[in-house]
């Protein structure tokens, strides 16, 4: 189920604003300023956000965890964009944004390509890659801060030149942000470290050597030993003839082979480590005092949108996967939340069509409809007729499409929902005192407490825990409440009872939300029965083929007496 929020059974929340990206500069002589973000949110254009949070019990219900993984660029970023996915924006002219930026990803894979191409790099301006003696000392703060902005530079230079040369750019964000990184390229105090970049490498790439100087005491014993300089040279072994005409030179060549010496050869604690990192602190203060004036320059709003980018070049190149495997994409049009639309033509499960897109068989669409002339579908059939692939798929669907993304299909018209309630069967509860009923009716009630009209129902063989009299009774009192709640809900079922009760239920109960029948599709080939995986609009034949399922598996009574009878045979004829 969807999870719930303590300020109302609306179940909307008012998730916190996004920290603002802003830069800090400061001039010569002048007092810092603040400058306005000049990188826009690709998610969300202004300050405010209208959100639902989707809960982890119907992530996993709906299997969104395999959409996430088939989006996420090379695997790295499920995490990021499952947060995404399930921060259900309900505002339609933010999604509308959204999916502005998607489709210029789409008609232009060479920006999709080049954008995505750039996440090694953003990811390297996150915190935490130092390494080495990150802490002990100052010069290893420099030395990482110094090679941050260096990528930084290197990012916003790239970034400037990909969105500058790709034409038919038209998505507002998009727009906005090749606006921003342009002038930030351009910005004084960028151009000047673009600038000033190699003489700040120069400062440390002189510093290659050391000098030590080791008192002696009697017997050439050795008494004490120091740092007495840094040196812009490194030190070499003997000369070989050099060293055999001038035996007293010493320079910048040894008196003895060069030995090779690794950093846990210098102790932490010693003295030697001390006196190293006193001079090499010595040598980063002119370094510092260089990166001094750019102290205030942000990498943040660079880092931040690493994630964004992430999202839209792995949800292009998804589309692009599914629709040369021969399913359909479309961009949804988005209806008002009030209008509490639902209409896909040929849906697909996209978490089943991903398994099956390098795999045997086919994925067979089908179409849905939530409207004022059905809002509430119970959909009945045989068992593995792909009812519950149906209701996973409209739930896909929903999440993709309030995510800005397309959804698999030819074309759709839905509506922002403030939350998606789902109820799969679950394994039995090892409360004591507890069985499966106690929670399912829990677990039903709970979703009651929370959704709301405009909210999305996915009910999937609930009450199966009771005998089917019980089951009905049950069911038939939560169909007339869901008719007075007037939410989108499917309800795959085994009673067909209540299928049939279809008309009088309408006639019976609330306008406001009126039954529709599905019904999964079989055919009857003789004496077998094959489903076809088509939900069709349908009365109930209150048949379930459970039979034929047996017999495809071997276990009528005629295929478990003849099984029996030839073991027997096979066992007799081994013995003799």
């Amino acid at each position: 189920m969807a999870s719930s929020s303590k300020a109302g059974a609306r179940g909307l929340l008012r998730t916190p604003k996004r920290q603002a990206n802003v830069f800090t500069h400061r001039a010569t002589g002048q007092q810092a300023a603040t400058l306005p973000s000049r990188l826009p949110n690709l998610l969300w254009p202004g300050p405010e956000r209208q959100s639902v949070r989707l809960g982890t019990a119907a992530a996993g219900d709906l299997a969104l965890d395999r959409v996430a993984h088939a989006i996420s660029p090379a695997g790295r970023y499920e995490r990021p964009i499952r947060e995404i996915l399930y921060e259900m924006c309900t505002d339609a002219a933010v999604i509308r944004y959204r999916q502005d930026v998607l489709q210029d990803l789409i008609e232009g894979p060479e920006l999709a390509v080049a954008l995505r191409a750039l996440l090694p790099s953003l990811a390297d301006l996150a915190p935490g890659g130092g390494k080495g003696w990150k802490g002990d000392s100052p010069l290893m703060v420099v030395l990482e801060r110094l090679a941050e902005l260096e990528s930084y530079v290197a990012c916003v230079d790239r970034l400037c030149t990909v969105l500058a040369n790709t034409s038919g750019i038209r998505a507002d964000g998009l727009v906005a942000l090749r606006q921003a990184v342009a002038a930030l390229a351009q910005d004084a105090e960028v151009s000047a470290l673009r600038t000033e970049l190699p003489a700040l490498n120069e400062l440390i790439a002189e510093t290659t050597s050391v000098t030590i100087g080791l008192n002696l005491g009697a017997g050439l014993q050795p008494e004490s030993v120091t740092i007495t300089s840094l040196n812009r040279y490194q030190f070499k072994g003997a000369r070989s003839l050099l060293g055999r005409l001038l035996p007293g030179s010493v320079g910048a060549f040894g008196k003895t082979p060069m030995r090779e010496v690794g950093p846990v050869n210098l102790r932490r604690g010693s003295q030697l480590f001390k006196d190293l990192f006193a001079l090499l602190d010595s040598a980063a203060a002119p370094l510092s005092r260089a990166l001094d004036k750019y102290r205030d320059i942000n990498v943040g709003p660079l880092i931040a949108l690493e994630g964004d980018l992430a999202y839209y070049t792995g949800a292009a190149s998804l589309a692009e996967r599914v629709r040369s495997a021969g399913i359909a994409t479309c961009r949804p049009e988005i209806a008002r939340l009030d209008q509490r639309l639902f209409e896909v033509k040929d849906l697909a499960n996209l978490a089943l069509g991903l398994q099956l897109i390098d795999g045997p068989g086919g994925l067979v669409p089908n179409d849905v409809h939530f409207a004022d002339e059905g809002r509430l579908l119970i959909l009945t059939g045989p068992n593995r007729g792909g009812k519950t692939t149906y209701c996973r798929a409209i739930g896909q669907a929903q999440v993709l499409c309030q995510g800005g993304l397309f959804v698999p299909g030819v074309r759709a018209h839905i509506s922002p929902c403030d939350g998606i309630w789902t109820h799969f069967p679950l394994p039995e509860t090892d409360q004591p005192g507890a069985g499966r009923l106690d929670e399912e009716v829990q677990r039903l009630r709970g979703i009651f407490d929370n959704a709301t009209a405009h909210s999305l129902i996915l009910l999937n063989e609930p009450l199966t825990s009771t005998a089917e009299r019980g089951a009905l009774h049950i069911a038939t009192d939560i169909v007339r409440a869901l008719q007075v709640l007037g939410a989108r809900v499917l309800l795959v079922t085994h009673l067909h009872d209540l299928a049939q009760a279809i008309p009088e239920l309408n006639a019976s109960g609330s306008a406001y939300g009126k039954l529709r029948g599905l019904v999964a599709e079989a055919v009857e080939e003789g004496d077998t029965v094959r489903g076809t995986f088509r939900i069709v609009p349908g009365q109930s034949t209150g048949r379930s083929y459970a039979q034929e399922i047996a017999r495809q598996h071997g276990l009528t009574f005629e295929q478990l007496s003849r099984m029996l009878a030839e073991r027997t045979a096979r066992r007799d004829e081994a013995a003799s």
